[in-house]
C-alpha cells in the first residue's frame, strides 16, 4: 500500500506543477490579498497599538502567515469527488488496490507540498521583504509551523472529503463548497483575526474546526500560545473528522449504484 500512496502523492505533486501559468496566477492572486491585508493592518497599527490585548503589528504578522499557510492547504477534493460521483468514475476507484480515502489524502498531500514550496514560502518571504513581520529565527519554530500545516491539511481534506461524499445524496457539492468557503473565510483567521470577532463569534469559531486551518499554524509560528495544546486540538479534529469520513465512505461504498448496476 505504501508504494501506491507514494505514487499518489507524487502524482499530486507533479500535477500541481504541470501548469506553470496557473501556479503563477494563483501566486499573484495570493500576493494581492496579502498586500491588501498588509496595508490594512499597517494602517491599523498606526492608529491603534493593540486589539484585544494583542499588538496590532503582531496581528498583521499572524494574518499574513495564516493567509500564506491556507493558500497552500486549500483543496478541491470535494469538487473532484462530486464530479466522479456524477460521471461514474467513482466505480473505477473501487477497483484500486488502496482505499479511496487514503488515495485522496495522499494525492492532495503531494499537491499541498508543491503549493507550500512554490506559494506559501515565497509569499512569506515576499511579505517579510516589504514589511518587518518579527518572524522567528529558530529553525525549530519553522519546523513546528510546517508540522502545524500538515495537521491543518489533514483537517481540511477530511472536511472536503465529507462534503464530496455529500454528492452521493444531493448530486452536487457546489452549494456545500460555497458554504465551506464562507465558513473558512469567517472562522479560520486567514482574512479576519479571531480577536476581532467579538466574544460570541469568537467562541463559536473556537468550537468549530475551521480555526485550526489558518489561525493555529500562524499561532504556532509566532509562539503566542503553548504549542502542545494547539497540536492536541488540531490532531484531535483530524482524527474525529477522518473517523467520520471513513464511516461515511463505508456506508456509501456499500450502497453506491451507477447506471443501474
Amino acid at each position: 500500500m505504501i508504494p501506491t500512496l507514494w505514487a499518489a502523492a507524487t502524482l499530486g505533486f507533479r500535477h500541481h506543477l504541470a501548469y506553470p501559468a496557473e501556479v503563477a496566477i494563483q501566486f499573484v492572486a495570493a500576493c494581492m490579498v496579502a498586500g491588501l491585508n498588509g496595508a490594512l493592518w499597517t494602517a491599523a497599527a498606526a492608529e491603534v497599538s493593540d486589539l484585544g490585548g494583542v499588538p496590532s503589528l503582531a496581528i498583521r504578522t499572524e494574518v499574513l502567515v495564516a493567509w500564506a499557510g491556507i493558500s497552500a492547504i486549500a483543496t478541491r477534493v470535494h469538487e473532484d469527488l462530486g464530479e466522479r460521483f456524477r460521471d461514474g468514475q467513482i466505480a473505477t476507484d473501487l477497483l484500486r488496490p488502496v482505499s479511496l480515502p487514503a488515495f485522496v489524502y495522499a494525492r492532495d498531500l503531494g499537491r499541498a507540498t508543491a503549493a507550500f514550496l512554490v506559494q506559501a514560502v515565497p509569499l512569506i518571504a515576499l511579505c517579510a521583504w516589504f514589511a518587518p513581520l518579527g518572524l522567528p529565527t529558530s529553525p525549530l519554530r519553522w519546523g513546528l509551523w510546517a508540522l502545524a500545516l500538515l495537521g491543518a491539511h489533514a483537517v481540511n481534506v477530511a472536511i472536503s472529503f465529507l462534503l464530496g461524499l455529500g454528492a452521493f445524496r444531493i448530486g452536487s457539492v457546489a452549494g456545500l463548497g460555497a458554504l465551506k468557503a464562507t465558513l473558512v473565510s469567517i472562522f479560520s483567521g486567514a482574512l479576519l483575526p479571531l480577536e476581532l470577532l467579538g466574544p460570541t463569534l469568537r467562541g463559536i469559531a473556537l468550537v468549530l474546526p475551521f480555526h485550526v486551518l489558518a489561525h493555529t499554524p500562524a499561532t504556532v509560528l509566532t509562539g503566542r500560545t503553548p504549542t502542545l495544546a494547539l497540536f492536541a486540538e488540531q490532531w484531535g479534529w483530524a482524527a474525529a473528522l477522518w473517523g467520520l469520513g471513513l464511516l461515511a465512505w463505508r456506508r456509501v461504498s456499500r450502497t453506491l449504484t451507477i447506471q443501474g448496476g
